[in-house]
């Protein structure tokens, strides 16, 4: 593909990214072009979001190495989430599908690291609960809990962890057993209010993650400027939420439930309907 025609199509691609259809069979874009472009906007984003740290800090502070600590981290996850969507846009199948969106989760949880815990919590849940079925979200809940409760200083109650490790379990035994029932209807009608609740949760979860930044970024910075702060935050979780939504959510090649469970969640048509 010409070199000009890449940098004409791609920031109209950019513009459409939020509605489109991840997976497809065509041959755009290249690899390389979405790496780089993904590279490129994950080191702005990296600059912008240190930005707004020094801004919310009540000691601000310039450290070269936590700089470019979070550049790093940010650049390579760019890097493989415009892997991860190339892949998806020509129609890579099995390790090269799953290998490049196992890339983009990888690397999207060294945002956890430092005080970077709540925001990493806040994207990830969010895009659980808008892309994954309920018992891996659940699932991923528990294991979260858990790794709170022992590795970190959070408040949490251990009995928090136990209570959605035993929900993870419930769910996942549902799942089993109901396929053994015989009452379509009724199966179907308690799935569809359990991925409800679940998906439920797991946003609301999200909503106070972003609610106890917001809180904090209020307490420290009176006036105009702490709304106009949380505003920030909220910008910067946006671009976070697509890119890892690159990752997670289901191929839609698959025809399963979820996607389509996805796919309405998103506000995007099923395969077969009309854009």
């Amino acid at each position: 593909m010409d070199t000009n025609n890449v940098f004409q199509v791609m920031p109209r691609q950019l513009f459409r990214f939020p509605a489109m259809h991840l997976d497809a069979t065509e041959q755009y874009p290249p690899v390389w072009a979405a790496a780089l472009g993904g590279a490129g906007l994950g080191f702005v984003w990296g600059i912008v979001a240190r930005i707004w740290m020094r801004l919310i800090s009540t000691n601000p502070e310039f450290s070269i190495s936590g700089t470019a600590a979070i550049l790093v981290i940010t650049t390579v996850f760019g890097a493989c989430t415009g892997f991860a969507f190339a892949a998806r846009r020509r129609g890579w199948r099995r390790w090269g599908h799953y290998l490049p969106r196992s890339l983009v989760v990888a690397f999207f949880i060294p945002f956890g690291m430092a005080g970077g815990l709540p925001l990493m919590l806040t994207v990830l849940l969010a895009t659980l609960g808008v892309t994954q079925r309920a018992v891996v979200g659940l699932w991923v809940l528990a294991v979260l809990a858990i790794l709170v409760v022992v590795g970190t200083d959070i408040d949490v109650p251990a009995i928090a962890a136990g209570i959605t490790l035993a929900g993870a379990v419930a769910l996942t035994a549902w799942k089993w057993t109901a396929r053994r029932w015989r009452d379509g209807h009724r199966l179907l009608l308690v799935d569809t209010w359990l991925e409800r609740i679940v998906r439920t949760l797991l946003l609301v979860l999200a909503v106070a993650g972003f609610g106890f930044v917001a809180r904090e970024v209020v307490t420290d910075k009176p006036g105009l400027l702490g709304p106009l702060y949380v505003l920030f935050y909220l910008i910067l979780l946006y671009p976070l939420f697509l890119a890892l939504r690159v990752g997670l959510e289901p191929g839609a090649s698959t025809g399963s439930p979820e996607a389509s469970q996805s796919n309405l969640v998103l506000g995007r048509p099923s395969e077969g309907e009309m854009p």
